[in-house]
């Protein structure tokens, strides 16, 4: 039996993840070793941020070193916001002191400088999330695969006859920036309309503030359990707008499944049901009959285990040290 070993790090905001994971086949959830979690400290500088990612990958490798014997790092996969163009960050409005930096090749310096040499990937962390779910999770053996994060804002990745879709640059799957109703809110990205502004949670909240709810302290789930009127109404046309950007990506994708992450995600089993009839309705026929919308298995450890199975997935292909 072969044993890779193998290092994932999920780079958010506020905090960064991370796992050292042994996995023994394709197909299998790696079996975690050890966990380690850190605070990313955006707001602190570039080299603070960068400091703090290589002492997550060592303190990993450390314990491998320590505990395992004949231990090997395999490869090191990283899962953060934005993408590689041209080797520079791009689109990484939650960290943006890494904004433009050659991460690859700052990592790798940090760490050879540890003794550390293991081949390094870095993707998009919702195609960690879409490639985790489509190896592992809600959609394991399905090879046409579209992961939606929903939570502050949204997020997408694409597995495609199942190998990860990047585009030209690596930003392909940005879904969240798709515009369903130029109507609508005003995106944080500056343009009007998009899927993110009418149905991330912090917009749904926002409409239904701007609507004139009063529940204290609104978020999502309580507005989907609130029998006001003007929380029904914001969940009725939540809905749709759903139904118009899923339908979108069932005609342009022919996806077998959608699956769902983040927050918004956690709603009950009747948020599935009504946007599955929202994104029938809207798109077309023929490739939506069978076509699942469907919540993530892997919760918050998606991210984690999708950027794990970068160093070993065989539809990846990136270059090396």
């Amino acid at each position: 039996m072969h044993i890779t070993y193998v290092i994932g790090l999920d780079i958010g905001g506020t905090k960064i993840e991370g796992v050292l994971a042994k996995a023994t086949a394709i197909s299998s959830l790696p079996k975690v070793l050890k966990k380690v979690r850190t605070p990313t400290d955006a707001a602190a500088g570039r080299s603070k941020v960068l400091n703090n990612i290589a002492a997550a990958i060592t303190a990993l490798c450390d314990y491998g070193r320590q505990n395992i014997k004949g231990f090997r790092l395999n490869g090191i996969g990283i899962g953060t916001a934005g993408f590689l163009k041209n080797d520079r960050l791009e689109m990484v409005p939650n960290i943006p002191a890494i904004k433009g930096v050659r991460l690859k090749q700052v990592l790798r310096r940090q760490l050879r400088r540890k003794g550390i040499k293991a081949p390094l990937f870095i993707e998009n962390d919702s195609i960690c999330f879409a490639l985790a779910e489509s190896m592992f999770g809600a959609a394991k053996s399905r090879r046409n695969v579209v992961g939606v994060i929903v939570g502050t804002g949204i997020g997408g990745g694409l597995v495609l006859d199942g190998k990860i879709y990047r585009g030209r640059d690596g930003g392909a799957g940005h879904i969240g920036h798709m515009n369903i109703d130029p109507s609508g809110p005003r995106c944080g990205c500056g343009q009007l309309g998009h899927f993110e502004s009418w149905c991330s949670g912090k917009y749904i909240t926002q409409r239904y503030i701007a609507a004139g709810g009063k529940i204290p302290n609104p978020d999502p789930r309580k507005i989907f359990h609130s029998k006001e009127a003007v929380a029904r109404k914001i969940m009725l046309e939540t809905y749709e707008k759903f139904g118009i950007a899923f339908a979108n990506i069932i005609n342009i994708f022919n996806p077998e499944v959608i699956v769902i992450g983040g927050g918004v995600s956690n709603l009950p089993a009747e948020f599935y049901r009504k946007i599955n009839v929202a994104a029938k309705k809207y798109a077309y026929r023929a490739f939506s009959s069978g076509l699942k919308i469907v919540k993530n298995k892997l919760g918050d450890s998606a991210g984690v285990f999708g950027a794990a199975a970068l160093p070993y997935n065989s539809s990846y292909s990136s270059s090396s040290w």
